[in-house]
């Protein structure tokens, strides 16, 4: 359906319901509180561009996820895939832990790490609030982009009981509860939780394995106590633990291939191992693999892309699998009333522990044979043991094609936080205070840990190096100690009766170190080419599966080989060099001949004029330690003009700043990238006409200096990622938000973002996915990541007033223009444009004891994007046509298909 008739559709949606309006009396659109400054504050009177979602507000529209949120906030967007977000163009473009989110997420005044918490049920939180633009003044911590606040429903000084119950296609079901109340005159409890389940998945596994795709086994439960400590003294206590078996969230599947498989004798994204796909080649003889010899997971007979005739296909061995776990959060408030002033405390501990497996070649190849070339040595000594006249052996080389990986973040981190601020009617309020951040995090890197299940040659390297018994063929691991301290200020003066200044600054100091762990080991083509000449065996012929077969790295039998080859002992010495995989981790490692690296700590040790600052253990993995600091300081100054009290008009400069960042865990030449900052600009407009119209704007401009842009970089016959700095990059736009209910039935709402950005200055980079420019190319003039031009999010409902109770019917559409992935605005890093219709139904009797909301999320079954993704990297083969391509493939992260449901809540 196009977009034209999807607005029309829309539109007749809600002009049946207004024609049926009768007149209403007390017309007046809802203030909303916010604490958007660290003091409550109506959003109208806030000088800062910020979008607000209370629990009820969240119900009547639909917004039940971080997803949801963003499609009704100007500017802000999120993949859920890897629970990163985005402000403005300014986002978390990695989840590497060593370099440092833009947007800060804060529960309760505590700074989380994890996005997807935002989007907790509106039975557990009031209220969410997202500021857009650098907070670096008030809330500092990763906030170069923006801020997202979000607020517990607290306990009640009267008795309160709920439940709510969710049913939904795919055979989702939640289940929710909240009981709270007084335990003493000054002492209150509130306890809530939630069972939630999706039993059918968005994607089917062809084969055979469960489906995949928001699966979902979770649960949580908060516990809370608030207590009246004296006549000036409050103290907020919250405990929260949750824990998810899934095949669905963060890090699982959420979208597919949209190009054909790659299927060359090695994947260009990991060429240390043979790429299990090269068992669907359609090429034959030498280039392609035995006849017959094709062993499949499921017994498919599936040698093609299915997603390329259904999006929502797939077809792998290995089902992904999501597991949280340990999740401890610990959050206080404190607050003590002086007559002129509040002293606050806000602080926690949390932790977490979360793993992610799945299929790293992402088919059902089990195994498959190599040909053996003309002439080829295995063929040779193959038929000198058939003819009796070999002790040795050799066959087609079979490959074990059963990929997997494991991903894993360990984080444990607390905070403290103490502001004094005023607490007077009177010209001059202000704000002062001290933070505290320090976290502990173990993790994988950029990528995982892969490794071969079953046996492999990978377990044994050759040449003394040290077993590798899981068969591991790359893993990047780092542990990581972060510590961040600062001390801010704000102050608003009213100078005239129309007139407020503000002003605020912030010095921030960041501390990171740790160490980072490397080892890779090969057994493919990538690797042995260079082995056997080196072991004075180029006579013999390339050191390639088509030419060794099975005894390809089995230097244990090359006497047994040279015997049968008529060359006597001469091959002897090399018998004791073992027989397996080829250990690289020494060979790929940073050397230096220019002194110490850049953000490494570790000695540096030098021999014949090359350095290393690595040391490698008895386990055969490398590891070095990094370390560095960085500080800042940041703030803001405003201009607040209110003429009449339906009228505020602003003009905003604020300063933020990011922390620099590492590499880590991909054991790099240049694994630091320095600190972010921006320079923001902003003038806007709240204005309330009359009673019934509310309209929010904003223009604004962000200089952005020194973006922590991640790239692929080629170290040998792996791609690793590193983080590289863009000079200077622009993002400017309009935000525009208007509420307005002509009559008191009718509620129409209007969110609209126009954000173009442009990369101003940077050094040339290379695209690895590009396989026709293969130098350094200009990346000026390009967008930056995840930031859609335009974004629109039209709301509109009536209310059916009858006897009984309140009937609500509402429709949303919903548009987002296309993004891209990473610096290289090409299509295969594109989310193409999509957009969205919604409808619901929220029936509210009289006396509000229940309520049954009805509804259908993505009504024509639309295919929308919910980030874009960086593309894959592919072979240009000169010689094999199947393996021949001038770009990188194409993948893309889905929003969910048509969901329909509803939802009970009843109140005791």
């Amino acid at each position: 359906m196009t977009f034209r008739n999807k607005l029309l559709l829309s539109g007749a949606f809600l002009a049946v319901a207004a024609g049926s309006a009768q007149a209403q009396t007390a017309n007046v659109i809802e203030e909303l509180v916010v604490t958007a400054e660290k003091r409550e504050q109506s959003l109208q009177d806030v000088p800062v561009a910020i979008s607000a979602f209370t629990s009820k507000q969240r119900d009547l529209v639909g917004v039940n996820s971080v997803q949801d949120l963003t499609n009704f906030t100007p500017g802000f967007t999120y993949q859920s895939g890897n629970d990163r977000a985005s402000m403005r163009g300014i986002g978390r473009l990695t989840n590497v832990h060593a370099v440092d989110g833009a947007v800060s997420i804060y529960i309760d005044g505590l700074f989380t790490t994890s996005t997807v918490l935002a989007g907790g049920p509106p039975l557990d939180v009031e209220r969410v609030e997202i500021l857009r633009g650098p907070q670096g003044t008030l809330y500092g911590r990763n906030a170069i982009g923006g801020t997202v606040n979000v607020i517990s429903v607290r306990p009640t000084k009267d008795f309160y009981a709920e439940v709510r119950a969710i049913a939904e296609n795919y055979g989702f079901t939640n289940f929710q509860a909240a009981v709270s109340g007084p335990i003493a005159d000054n002492l209150r409890f509130r306890v809530s939780g939630y069972k939630l389940d999706q039993r059918k998945g968005y994607f089917k596994n062809l084969a055979g394995g469960p489906s995949e795709g928001s699966k979902r086994d979770e649960y949580q439960v908060q516990a809370q106590l608030a207590a009246d400590l004296g006549e000036n003294a409050e103290l907020w206590v919250s405990y929260k633990t949750l824990a998810w078996h899934n095949r669905g969230g963060p890090g699982a599947r959420a979208g597919y291939l949209n190009d054909p498989y790659q299927t060359g004798r090695l994947d260009p994204n990991f060429s240390i191992v043979y790429n299990s796909a090269h068992g669907y080649t359609p090429e034959t003889g030498v280039n392609g693999i035995v006849p017959g010899s094709l062993r499949q997971f499921g017994n498919t007979n599936i040698t093609v892309n299915p997603a390329l005739a259904d999006s929502h296909e797939f077809n792998t061995n290995t089902p992904e699998r999501v597991r949280l776990r340990d999740v401890n959060s610990l959050t206080a408030n404190f607050v003590y009333h002086l007559p002129s002033i509040d002293i606050r405390y806000v602080g926690g501990i949390q932790e977490y522990k979360y793993d992610l497996y799945g299929d790293t070649d992402a088919t059902n190849v089990q195994s498959f044979q190599i040909p053996l070339a003309p002439g080829s040595i295995c063929g040779t000594v193959g038929a000198l043991f058939a003819a009796g006249r070999s002790t040795v052996n050799c066959a087609p080389l079979t490959v074990n094609a059963d990929n997997t990986f494991h991903y894993f973040e360990y984080p444990k981190w607390y905070s403290h936080e103490i502001n004094i601020s005023s607490t007077t009617d009177g010209p001059l309020q202000w704000i002062v205070g001290a933070y505290y951040y320090n976290e502990k995090y173990t993790g994988t890197g950029s990528t995982a840990d892969f490794f071969l299940n079953g046996p492999s040659s990978l377990r044994t390297p050759i040449l003394g190096a040290a077993p590798n018994p899981l068969g591991i063929w790359s893993t990047g691991n780092y542990d990581l100690t972060t510590e961040s301290k600062a001390m801010f200020g704000q102050v608003d003066w009213q100078a005239t009766e129309t007139l407020k200044v503000t002003a605020g600054l912030r010095y921030t100091k960041d501390k990171k170190s740790g160490t980072e762990f490397r080892r890779i080991v090969c057994n493919s083509d990538a690797c042995y080419p260079g082995l056997y000449p080196a072991l004075g065996l180029s006579a013999f012929g390339p050191g390639t599966a088509a030419n060794w077969g099975s005894l390809l790295g089995n230097l244990n039998a090359l006497p047994a080989v040279g015997q049968a080859l008529g060359l006597g002992n001469a091959l002897a010495p090399l018998g004791g060099l073992g027989n397996g995989a080829m250990d690289l981790t020494d060979t790929l490692a940073p050397k230096s001949t220019a002194g110490p690296i850049e953000g490494v700590t570790s000695p540096s040790v030098c021999t014949a004029g090359v350095c290393r600052q690595y040391t490698i253990g008895s386990n055969g993995i490398a590891s070095r330690q990094l370390g560095d600091t960085s500080d800042a300081w940041t703030g803001t100054f405003g201009l607040q003009w209110e003429p009449d009290d339906d009228t505020m008009a602003y003009a905003r400069y604020s300063r933020g700043y990011k922390a620099f960042g590492f590499s880590a865990g991909g054991f790099l030449a240049d694994p630091k990238a320095d600190e972010e900052t921006v320079n923001s600009y902003e003038i806007g407009l709240k204005k309330n006409v009359g009673s019934t119209l509310q309209v929010n704007a904003a223009l604004f401009y962000l200089d952005y200096r020194n973006l922590q842009a991640p790239v692929t970089v080629r170290v040998g016959p792996t791609n690793v990622g590193q983080f590289v700095n863009i000079a200077k990059s622009r993002s400017s736009g309009l935000e525009f938000g208007m509420i307005w209910q002509p009559i008191r039935p009718v509620r129409l709402t209007v969110d609209y973002g126009y954000n173009p950005t442009k990369i101003r200055k940077s050094i040339p980079l290379i695209d690895t996915n590009d396989n026709i420019n293969t130098g350094p190319v200009s990346v000026v003039g390009n967008q930056l990541p995840q930031a859609p031009k335009h974004k629109l999010a039209l709301n509109g409902s009536y209310t059916f007033e009858f006897e009984p109770g309140a009937l609500t019917l509402g429709a949303t559409y919903l548009y987002r223009s296309e993004a891209y992935a990473n610096v290289f605005t090409r299509e295969y890093n594109k989310a193409p444009s999509w957009d969205q219709v919604d409808l619901r139904a929220y029936w509210a009797p009289t006396g509000g004891k229940y309520t049954v909301i009805a509804y259908v999320k993505n009504v024509f079954d639309t295919e929308g994007y919910q980030a874009a993704l960086a593309g894959s990297s592919r072979n240009n083969s000169p010689t094999v046509p199947s393996d021949r391509f001038a770009t990188g493939s194409q993948e893309v992260e889905l929003t969910p298909p048509r969901i329909y449901g509803i939802e009970l809540q009843y109140r005791f």
